[in-house]
């Protein structure tokens, strides 16, 4: 018998042997956009996670470097910070003040490329006594979001801000913290993001926010 295509024949219920129906069709689809539903946002979820697990092992690093220099000189490095009322500001996305964190802590460049003389560095030479390598800079964690490269968060903000104890009361005044702080802090140190109005970013902060 010679072999050919086998036409699909409809059943008496109106059923295409072999296909779907319209609303079975219909019906995958609603389940598809359902589950979408509920996986995208939980990847989300996730992925924002894993972020600020990043950007808190980034603050736990600078708070660990400046607690070691601290150790090791008997004060803090002059970043050019904003002195203010016994802390000191330094905004890491200031150029000025990221150049001397760099030099001083990092041994390195803003771009993150290795000093090859650091006693031909003035700030070096002055503030890091030991040459002492105390904040291992990862160029991962740079970008270059205003066409400078500096330092950025989990999310991508580079608006990065240390406020360091300087008359060493270990006391951070709330007027030196973002407004969530709500109050003094007893600690010397003090790392936090900020958002700005043209960003959206969540804020991130290196200590209890109760």
């Amino acid at each position: 018998m010679k072999r050919g295509f086998r036409q699909l024949i409809p059943n008496p219920t109106g059923r295409v042997k072999g296909g779907f129906t319209l609303i079975e069709v219909i019906t995958v689809i609603a389940i598809l956009i359902i589950l979408a539903g509920i996986s995208v946002p939980s990847i989300l979820s996730v992925q924002n996670r894993a972020k600020r697990a990043q950007t808190e092992a980034l603050f736990g690093r600078i708070v660990n470097a400046l607690t070691l220099y601290y150790q090791d000189h008997g004060g803090y490095p002059d970043f050019s910070g904003n002195l203010s009322n016994g802390d000191v500001i330094v905004e890491l996305n200031n150029s000025e003040h990221w150049r001397a964190f760099t030099g001083i802590l990092a041994l390195s460049r803003p771009d993150g490329s290795v000093i090859g003389n650091p006693e031909d560095e003035p700030l070096i030479k002055k503030f890091n006594l030991k040459r002492k390598r105390y904040f291992d800079l990862q160029l991962k964690e740079l970008a270059s979001p205003g066409g400078t490269p500096g330092l950025v968060d989990g999310f991508g903000n580079p608006n990065i801000v240390v406020v360091i104890d300087a008359d060493l009361d270990l006391r951070i005044r709330e007027e030196n913290l973002p407004v969530s702080a709500g109050r003094d802090l007893r600690q010397p140190i003090a790392v936090y993001t900020r958002n700005t109005a043209r960003s959206d970013f969540p804020e991130i902060v290196n200590w209890d926010s109760y």
